[in-house]
């Protein structure tokens, strides 16, 4: 039996791309900013914009994708061993190169991302409903988006090609830390999320290796959950 894919079915994968990143990109233009600013109170879209973003999106990935999801859920039970072991290992290894790179960063005169300050304001302000949408809903999201779709499409159907797996990798690693970089950030800004690049970085080459979203997605839990200690 052919193991199920995210882009088996082009025209969602795509469709949910250009959602997804478009209505990111969006989100940053003053102009969009300042439209939502006059229909809803500025707390209102600070407690509750992500929230309906990636709650929205995660119920949506749910639907279309649940073929690939049950598949890899599956696959997941059937070797909890091995893939329990992977994501402890990788998770170690992204720990410690995320850190790693904030330390020199840090020592640089370069402190933290403004993903990991949206993070800390965001839990310092709100309560449960966020936390799980950035420790949970967000990182289910963000991985199918990233690694199931972006990478897929990159490394192809056959993943036969070293060169296009390592390609797949960095390229996604990289789009995954852009994605958190605003339109009006400094290079010092731009710099500070390395550790997100670093991120990207294990996750990719975690799905490379196992074919199975599950991984990737118990890391990114594993770490978002940490950084919101």
């Amino acid at each position: 039996m052919v193991k199920k894919a995210f882009t088996d079915n082009k025209t969602a994968c795509i469709s949910v791309a250009v959602l997804f990143w478009g209505i990111i990109y969006l989100l940053d233009m003053q102009f969009i900013c300042e439209l939502l600013l006059k229909i809803f109170p500025l707390e209102l879209l600070q407690e509750y914009i992500e929230v309906v973003f990636y709650g929205g999106f995660f119920i949506a990935m749910l639907i279309v994708f649940r073929g690939v999801l049950l598949d890899d859920l599956k696959y997941f039970i059937a070797n909890r061993n091995k893939c329990f072991s992977l994501c402890a290992g990788f998770f170690i290894v992204t720990l410690v190169l995320m850190v790693a790179s904030a330390i020199i960063l840090d020592s640089n005169g370069i402190g933290n991302s403004e993903n990991q300050e949206g993070i800390d304001s965001l839990l310092e302000q709100y309560g449960i409903l966020q936390l799980v949408t950035v420790c949970v809903i967000g990182p289910v999201v963000e991985e199918i988006c990233y690694r199931g779709i972006f990478f897929s499409f990159i490394n192809g159907k056959n993943k036969t090609s070293l060169f296009r797996g390592i390609a797949a990798v960095i390229l996604t690693a990289l789009f995954f830390a852009l994605n958190h970089v605003s339109a009006d950030m400094t290079v010092y800004d731009i710099l500070a999320n390395i550790p997100i690049f670093m991120l990207g970085l294990t996750l990719s080459t975690l799905y490379l290796k196992t074919d199975n979203i599950y991984c990737p997605i118990l890391v990114h839990i594993a770490i978002n959950t940490m950084a919101s200690l």
